[in-house]
């Protein structure tokens, strides 16, 4: 008898198949494994998958056995090596290559021949055992077979990939030149989307009996002796029954609910009688039908009734889950009970109870053990022993790293810059915020919140919030993510210059204050910056909070822009003005004015002309006659009047040159042009030293008589001749050399004693009336004449 199942992929054919194939004894024969056989022969050889001639000379040339149902190629059991992604993605297209398809159809015939088979596939009941006594067409709609194809677990794609690969299948099967899925003529159709596998599997054993029987081809050997009509359906009845003597007290068997009353559940296992499980026993009041497990206790006690248990099948199957999570390294469901010595005690059900050292509760260091009482979470099964009794010991930090290091790689794996995801709001940094994606990291930076200017991350997101994000940048080798608000609007500066441009007047708001400047939005997401430098042209800015507050709207200037960098220039001062420009028209030198002295310095003073415009009164400028002034705080102080005159003017280096003794001519040249050298001038001793002796002469101006100049001859002691004189002496000298530039007065007391000696001696000479005169300056010594008054 040949049983035919055809279907699409993921429907679960081959599930059903094998298991009537081991209900009934047949043999199990799987099509998809010999076409998978020859696409895994091909991956291994390195055969071109796009070349159809040489894959149907693989499979051609294959060795291909069936041994106690498991397919080996070459020698080697490969069953299990047949359900990949990369043979998925090929096998439809290689199971439609004509020559290959004969090749396969043959060689399923010769195992088929003159034995019991269920044989599953596309085109069994149509192509391959077009005379098959039973024909089943199994079918299920396509989110519920991409729904089971995800849960067998076989595949690393998500179940959105796997849907669409169904479909691509479908459409290369449906669509095939031969051997193309359809429903065979005679077949029976099967829906299996609301189905389980024990369900579907009990449909198809009640067709085919009768299936078989109206096909002509039944076993005759088994069935003549048979009542007619129902030569099958006795015989599963007799197995059946067989079964019943089989079970064993003790035994893990499955059942079904029967009926459902307020505190007992009455379970059909198989048996003469029904067994009863208290109602409290389900987590939740389970439905007529729903499968149970359960242990049978007792056959029938004293009442004739039969004892099952759910609650010893619960306890036998958790412990198994138990250790197979332990030797798996699967995580287990518990819930933090309270805090004990050293760590947590965790339930996990049926009155068992782990311990979970509080070092390996969560990732960071446990601060506060009490906020884990109530907690639900997964654990993993480090270690199981049996002391006094039974121990087991969990790590929640072990899973949670674990999760974490499997979630990060798919997220790497499957996710693309542009990407959308969702994340919740963890942490805030003073350069943004962290979100947690499920168990790891990502980054929205404070610049990619918004186009605008962020000053507070909290402005934007809250802790806790669970928001929309795009990736903007994986960082593969660091594991760093990067994230953005912002990408979801256009970025501003694509239109900025349909809005702005160089020399534009605008109005923005300030943002930011920092030592070197000020940043200024001018609209959203787009901002520049004043340097202090732009201003004020005439006022000196230390900081830009001297003149400017955050939220101001300031009135700016658009210097320049560079897109690229996303720069913008704007300046201040150029909205108004440039005092500079006309400040020798205002300010013409020669121009004497009054104003107040603003800061002293040790080479002159700062004197305020207006408001930001300093002229610079410097210390030589200061007296005509008082040489190098070290002091100018001496002379001035600050913030009191004082009268100038304005020298110079440099518009260009904002420099303006101020002075005071120009307020009056020059006493140096007063004195050259009243005392030419050689003449005698009078004056008043202000200072005696080693040196020499200063005398102050008209007009202030201070003259040396040095040591050498002061005695009456040339071999007197200068010493001695010093002590006559006394400062506040009135002394006359005779001008040896006045040099106003050098503002040098060089005078000389023995000069004027000899020029007064001379005088007085020619003025005697010229009273005699005597013939001979004695001129000192020609140091001529003539002989005189007797005078008239002598001759007599």
């Amino acid at each position: 008898m040949v049983v035919a199942i055809d279907g699409p992929a993921g429907v679960g054919k081959s599930s059903v198949a094998r298991a009537i194939a081991a209900k009934r004894g047949f043999l199990f024969l799987n099509s998809g494994n010999f076409y998978r056989a020859v696409t895994w022969k091909a991956i291994s050889g390195g055969v071109p998958l796009d070349n159809e001639a040489a894959i149907a000379k693989t499979g051609r040339g294959m060795d291909i056995a069936l041994i106690n149902g498991r397919l080996f190629i070459d020698g080697v059991c490969r069953e299990d090596e047949l359900h990949t992604d990369s043979i998925d993605a090929w096998v439809a297209r290689h199971s439609a290559i004509i020559p290959l398809r004969h090749e396969v159809n043959r060689r399923l015939r010769e195992i088929a021949a003159a034995r019991d088979v269920v044989m599953e596939g596309r085109d069994i009941g149509t192509v391959v055992f077009p005379n098959a006594e039973v024909k089943i067409y199994l079918d299920a709609q396509p989110e519920v077979r991409a729904r089971r194809r995800f849960l067998q677990g076989t595949s690393g794609l998500s179940e959105a990939q796997i849907a669409a690969g169904l479909k691509e299948r479908d459409d290369i099967d449906t669509s095939k030149k031969e051997g193309k899925l359809q429903l065979a003529p005679g077949a029976v159709y099967v829906d299996t989307s609301g189905l389980t596998l024990n369900e579907v599997c009990e449909k198809v054993l009640l067709l085919i009996p009768q299936t078989a029987k109206n096909s002509g081809r039944g076993n005759m050997a088994e069935t003549e002796n048979k009542a007619p009509g129902a030569p099958l359906q006795e015989e599963l009845q007799e197995q059946y029954l067989k079964t019943l003597d089989e079970l064993e007290e003790g035994q893990l068997v499955e059942g079904h609910v029967v009926e459902v009353g307020q505190e007992t559940v009455f379970v059909d296992v198989g048996y003469k009688s029904e067994g009863k499980i208290p109602l409290n026993e389900f987590p939740a009041p389970p439905k007529i039908g729903d499968k149970v497990a359960v242990v049978l206790m007792k056959k029938e006690n004293r009442a004739w009734e039969l004892i099952i248990s759910k609650q010893k099948a619960d306890e036998k199957a958790f412990w198994k889950q138990l250790k197979a999570c332990l030797q798996d390294r699967q995580p287990i469901k518990g819930k933090v009970l309270r805090t004990i010595k050293g760590g947590f005690e965790v339930s996990l059900g049926f009155g068992i109870s782990g311990f979970n050292p509080i070092s390996k509760m969560d990732i960071h260091r446990v601060e506060e053990p009490e906020k884990y009482i109530g907690l639900e979470s997964e654990f993993l099964v480090e270690r199981i022993y049996n002391e006094n009794r039974i121990n087991i010991i969990l790590s929640r930090r072990t899973w949670l790293e674990e999760e974490t290091t499997r979630k990060r790689e798919e997220f790497f794996a499957t996710m693309k810059e542009g990407d959308e995801i969702e994340g919740t709001v963890k942490s805030f940094t003073s350069f943004g915020a962290f979100v947690d994606l499920g168990g790891f990291d990502g980054l929205l930076h404070i610049n990619d919140m918004s186009w605008g200017h962020v000053t507070r991350p909290k402005d934007y997101v809250k802790k806790g919030q669970v928001i929309r994000l795009k990736v903007i940048k994986l960082d593969t080798e660091h594991r760093k993510i990067n994230l953005s608000l912002k990408h979801f609007e256009e970025d501003p500066w694509l239109r900025f210059e349909e809005r702005f441009a160089a020399g534009d007047f605008v109005k923005g708001r300030v943002t930011k204050l920092a030592e070197f400047g000020a940043f200024i939005e001018l609209a959203e997401g787009i901002e520049g910056l004043a340097h202090i430098s732009e201003f004020s042209w005439v006022k000196r800015i230390n900081h830009p909070r001297e003149i400017l507050k955050v939220g101001n709207e300031v009135e700016v200037k658009i210097l320049d822009y560079d897109l690229q960098s996303g720069r913008i220039s704007l300046g201040l001062k150029q909205v108004g003005p440039n005092p500079w420009e006309t400040i020798s028209e205002k300010y013409p030198p020669g121009l004497r004015l009054t104003r107040k002295v603003k800061k002293i310095t040790g080479s002159g003073a700062f004197i305020e002309l207006e408001e930001g415009i300093d002229g610079f009164l410097h210390a030589d400028d200061l007296s005509w006659t008082k040489k190098k002034i070290k002091n100018p705080g001496s002379v001035l102080k600050e913030g009191e009047d004082v009268e100038f005159v304005i020298i110079d003017v440099n518009a260009a280096e904002k420099n303006i040159r101020l002075g005071v003794k120009q307020l009056s001519e020059d006493p140096w040249l007063s004195l050259k042009k009243a005392y030419p050298e050689r003449s005698i001038i009078e004056g008043e001793i202000v200072n005696i030293t080693e040196f020499g002796i200063f005398v102050r002469v008209q007009g202030g101006v201070e003259g040396l008589i040095s040591k050498m100049n002061i005695g009456e001859h040339s071999d007197d002691d200068p010493d001695e001749a010093m002590k006559k004189y006394s400062v506040g002496d009135t002394v006359k000298a005779v001008i040896l050399e006045i040099n106003p530039g050098k503002q040098k007065l060089s005078l000389s007391l023995r000069e004027f004693q000899k020029k007064q000696q001379r005088e007085e001696l020619q003025k005697y000479i010229q009273d005699e009336d005597s013939g001979l005169t004695y001129t000192p300056f020609a140091g001529v010594k003539e002989t005189q004449e007797d005078s008239p008054k002598d001759d007599a």
